[in-house]
């Protein structure tokens, strides 16, 4: 018996070798367009320009902002050259303005680590980093702030007039605005109000984001009126700039941010709540909801205390209870870290580890 059953086992170890090798070459086929689809998200580029006011941001007779030339951060690689951009004029431009007290080489690396974000949800849009003077104290960088809208908005007619009329494109321009950085872009959507041709021509902002955004609640409010919550307040708002200037406006705020949530850092300094802390104060005369949208992203802020890869605490206090005035880490939770929105570099290599909210960013970028 043993005899007859022989050429039935022969031909079962065939057809398992052949199916075998079918399931190896299926895997294989797998992997090579795994392959291509990884060679695909890392063919993602994101080309970096920057342009600055620093050296002339404390006189608002001085001309507006210029373009740097050289290198990025860490000489990763060299910025492109403004003049080209107006030649080229591609589809649409991201113009990342950051923060408060910041170097130009911390500026510098929040760019770097904007473009790694966008790449990283294998977005491709050229992104122009606004560097202004903002190591200073609060107070002057909140008047420095409000200069800079002019010189912002004078950037923006003219590249989005040359290239309309010189090169017959209509771009899209998207501006993203962190922490004070927010005073910036309101104020560059009140100037760009103020410009005769920018009206007449019937131009817009296609997005703006703000995130983290270190400026009062009621700011986006059509009615001056809702303000004086503060002995701070000017009685400036922003609302009517929102609505007539900007296709889609994303507040993108976090109610555990450490320095925007009371009783801390924004409170002490303002006598107010932050509109970054929980979105738009209620019962203002907010712009439409059609444009204007209040979008919580404290789970997208991972509890990592270093976002810069500086191997150092992000937001520190001295410990009063500690010899040598030795610092204690206020970041314990999701959400604390006010300076991770932009996403989170590795100590060790430099690379992202994280994207914080900039893929809600590209999403809204995606879905109008």
């Amino acid at each position: 018996m043993i005899g007859h059953l022989r050429p039935a086992v022969n031909t079962m170890w065939i057809l398992f070798l052949l199916i075998s090798l079918a399931a190896v070459s299926f895997a294989l086929s797998v992997l090579r367009i795994a392959s291509a689809q990884s060679a695909t998200i890392a063919a993602t580029t994101v080309p970096v320009y920057e342009i600055t006011t620093r050296g002339n941001s404390t006189d608002p007779v001085l001309p507006g902002a210029i373009g740097v030339q050289g290198n990025g951060y860490n000489d990763k690689y060299p910025f492109g050259e403004i003049q080209q951009l107006f030649n080229d004029c591609p589809s649409e431009i991201s113009i990342v303005i950051h923060g408060w007290n910041l170097t130009e080489m911390q500026a510098k690396e929040r760019f770097d680590r904007v473009k790694m974000s966008i790449e990283h949800n294998q977005y491709s849009i050229p992104i122009v980093g606004y560097s202004w003077l903002s190591n200073v104290t609060w107070a002057d960088a909140k008047s420095i702030a409000n200069q800079n809208g002019p010189r912002l908005a004078h950037f923006i007619f003219d590249y989005k007039d040359a290239c309309k009329h010189q090169h017959n494109k209509d771009v899209n321009i998207r501006l993203v605005a962190h922490s004070l950085g927010a005073r910036v872009a309101l104020n560059t959507l009140k100037s760009l109000n103020d410009i005769n041709d920018w009206n007449t021509n019937h131009y817009n902002l296609t997005s703006v984001h703000l995130m983290g955004a270190a400026v009062d609640d009621e700011l986006v409010s059509k009615n001056p009126s809702d303000t004086g919550d503060s002995f701070l307040d000017d009685g400036a708002v922003y609302g009517m700039y929102i609505q007539n200037k900007v296709v889609n406006f994303y507040n993108l705020y976090d109610p555990n941010d450490d320095l925007l949530k009371p009783p801390y850092v924004y409170s002490i300094l303002e006598g107010d709540f932050a509109l970054g802390y929980h979105g738009k104060q209620i019962g203002i005369d907010a712009p439409s909801v059609a444009i204007y949208k209040d979008i919580n992203v404290e789970g997208e802020i991972p509890n990592i205390d270093d976002s810069d890869g500086d191997r150092k605490c992000d937001i520190p206090i001295l410990n009063p209870f500690a010899p040598f005035s030795a610092e204690i880490c206020t970041i314990t939770a999701i959400g604390e870290n006010h300076f991770g929105y932009f996403g989170f570099r590795s100590a060790t290599d430099g690379t992202l580890i994280d994207d914080g909210a900039m893929n809600v960013v590209v999403i809204n970028w995606r879905s109008p």
